[in-house]
């Protein structure tokens, strides 16, 4: 079953882990100070992880501040190996996560759990402070024992050769003062209350981010477990990545769609005028949001998104539309996501001039959110082939026993100079019934078939892999969501686009000649008994 978001309440439950002003954490909109770039990048005298992973590197800003998605300044933190300076210290391209001991349920749940995820699932382009709000010096003694001796234990029974176990000693540190004290940002941050969570990091581009939750789920429910932790790196790499390459495309036009902030609602429709494509063969969504840590939580669940093409319009705007892309909302995680969606089969969907588009980010009747929303459409020339006939062949609806009643097949008609044809399908299992959790929590059928060939999309051993979603934070699943985020879906992870799943069918049909299209859901190899199938299913033509 999905377990209710952990939101807000939560959240001031653990405040415990320090003071709370009561000020609002969100950073100033005002204009800060800009933070200053080094005039050369680090360069090591000897290799390091960065020449090990091949990874490229930021340089150090100095300057910086204390504030969550702000650039974190300068610290310095006592450890068991002595003093760590993070202007000494930053490689440009490794990731910094914090995990401190607070006197409440949380806290307790974190210090009985194991590390050993830490150095098995993190990469190795991270770095782990470990720490405590306690300031009793015998206190701060007795708790990072707990840990250190779990992280001892955890190499020997994970059998890490006696390199790995000196690559991870020197990697997970172990804090003999109050994080609360520590000098420079790191503390200052602590003290102003952000960091309800026991958790914070310092990401690849070196800024501060919340981390959200470290909860696990267990058949009794959620724990905290600080393996959890892991995760955040990985998704640190995806966001730098990601951003790094859209810095530095050229060719590419790009298309605003939604540029607001403050209280946003759910739906956007807007218009925008294209360039002329004739000039382009590739099609992306780029979406990023900022959830704001003053929005209750970011009041959100695992909610449907999509970016749609309105085709027609009726008594409503937008009364009939094309579905360009999907992703799925993150519970309640406050902080940045970004995702960029390849789109490119529905570049035929679109025209020249203006043209109204609408932006779906959950239903219509949630509440606003405090967050800036940017979402464009970027428009490119990288594509291999370029789609010439983008045609709807099949929606779902209702994934009951009548699903498939009255689905007549459908006669495509395919362009005499396509050099190649596919079925491009968007397919996620919504909602659960009672005894087989259909249709999140269960490995739906889709057979589709082109001139009698048959093809099939299924989700075989996939829903309710425990850690499946967690794993793909490098692909763009936020981690730290207050919810039950980490479990795979059949398909589908809460705060990750939906993938299209591309069906090559040319060898099934003819240029110039008219296919013949079928499509069914089966479950368990029946009629479906319930839940919902959000499936937007294309016949693309290439040239």
């Amino acid at each position: 079953m999905r377990f209710a978001s952990l939101a807000l309440a939560l959240l001031l439950s653990l405040a415990a882990c320090g003071d709370d002003d009561g000020d609002d954490p969100t950073p100033d909109a005002g204009t800060p100070d800009m933070p200053v770039v080094e005039d050369d990048a680090f360069v090591p005298t000897e290799p390091d992880i960065c020449d090990e992973l091949g990874l490229d590197r930021t340089p150090f800003q100095t300057g910086g501040d204390a504030a969550l998605g702000e650039v974190a300044g300068d610290f310095t933190v006592q450890t068991t190996e002595g003093p760590w300076v993070f202007s000494e210290e930053h490689t440009g391209c490794e990731s910094y996560v914090f995990v401190f001991y607070g006197a409440n349920d949380y806290g307790n749940q974190l210090w009985s759990s194991v590390p050993d995820n830490l150095f098995t699932a993190g990469p190795r382009n991270a770095h782990y402070f470990v720490a405590t709000t306690e300031t009793d010096a015998e206190a701060i003694t007795a708790r990072l024992a707990t840990m250190q001796t779990a992280l001892e234990e955890g190499f020997e029974f994970q059998e890490l050769s006696e390199a790995d176990r000196a690559f991870w000693r020197a990697h997970v540190h172990f804090v003999t003062e109050p994080i609360q004290d520590t000098e420079g940002s790191v503390g200052a941050l602590v003290q102003s209350g952000a960091s309800l969570p026991l958790t914070f990091a310092i990401d690849r581009d070196q800024r501060f981010d919340p981390m959200g939750s470290l909860f696990a789920v267990r058949s009794g429910g959620f724990v905290a477990d600080i393996g959890m932790a892991a995760y955040g790196p990985h998704w640190f790499d995806y966001l730098h990545d990601l951003e790094s390459r859209l810095a530095t495309e050229t060719d590419v036009a790009v298309v605003p769609l939604v540029d607001e902030d403050a209280f946003t609602e759910r739906v956007f429709e807007r218009t925008a005028t294209l360039p002329d494509l004739d000039g382009f063969d590739s099609l992306e969504v780029d979406v990023e949001l900022h959830c704001h840590l003053d929005s209750a939580g970011c009041s959100e669940w695992d909610r449907i998104a999509h970016v749609f093409l309105c085709v027609a319009e009726g008594d409503e705007p937008c009364a009939e539309t094309r579905e360009l892309v999907r992703w799925i909302t993150p519970y309640s995680r406050p902080g940045r996501r970004h995702w960029v969606m390849d789109a490119s089969p529905m570049l035929p969907l679109l025209a020249s001039g203006e043209q109204t588009f609408q932006v779906v980010l959950g239903p219509d009747w949630e509440e606003a959110t405090a967050r800036d929303v940017n979402v464009s459409l970027r428009l490119g020339t990288r594509a291999a082939e370029r789609a010439i006939q983008t045609e709807l062949a099949f929606t779902g609806g209702a994934f009951d026993a009548e699903y498939n009643t009255g689905r007549a097949p459908v006669m495509a008609a395919i362009p005499a100079d396509a050099t190649k044809v596919e079925l491009v399908v968007l397919v996620s299992g919504h909602g659960q019934t009672d005894g087989d959790n259909c249709a999140e929590w269960c490995d739906h059928v889709h057979t589709f078939t082109a001139n009698g060939a048959e093809h099939r999309i299924d989700f075989p051993g996939q829903a309710g892999q425990r850690l499946g979603c967690a794993e793909r934070a490098s692909e763009g699943v936020v981690p730290g969501q207050w919810g039950n985020w980490a479990p795979l879906r059949a398909g589908w992870c809460p705060g990750l686009p939906v993938a299209a799943q591309r069906i090559d069918i040319t060898a099934d049909v003819t240029a110039g000649a008219t296919a013949e299209l079928t499509y069914r859901g089966s479950f368990d190899g029946g009629e479906p008994r319930g839940g919902d199938m959000v499936l937007s299913a294309y016949v693309v033509a290439y040239r």
